[in-house]
């Protein structure tokens, strides 16, 4: 393993760790300052939230990667600005698409 830290980054949420998974876990944590915040960040976690509840803390900093668990937990669930993002989004779309439209029956018109 050439960039441990980043190894365990991806490893970070595995359910059973091996001693090296474990090891290069606490690699992230240290590259990380220790700091949860920054840990549930760099993590950008979507998945199941069970996958949390279940996971297992065997590293050597227990404390960090329960606040972890936690902010992950937290910003896993939908929050309005989510839902609003993606409704401006896909407004947006649905005028582009609208406006393309317009624009090609007003150039066969002009045309024909």
């Amino acid at each position: 393993m050439k960039y441990p830290s980043m190894a365990g980054r991806y490893w970070y949420l595995e359910e059973n760790k091996t001693p090296e998974m474990v090891k290069v876990c606490n690699e992230f944590e240290k590259s990380m300052v220790n700091d949860p915040k920054r840990i549930a960040r760099t993590l950008k976690f979507k998945g199941d939230v069970e996958i949390l509840n279940r996971m297992e803390l065997h590293g050597e900093f227990p404390l960090i990667e329960n606040k972890v668990k936690e902010k992950l937990l937290q910003e896993s669930e939908d929050t309005f600005q989510d839902k609003l993002l993606t409704f401006g989004c896909l407004s947006i779309l649905i005028l582009i698409v609208i406006f393309e439209v317009i624009g090609i029956y007003a150039f066969f018109n002009w045309i024909f």
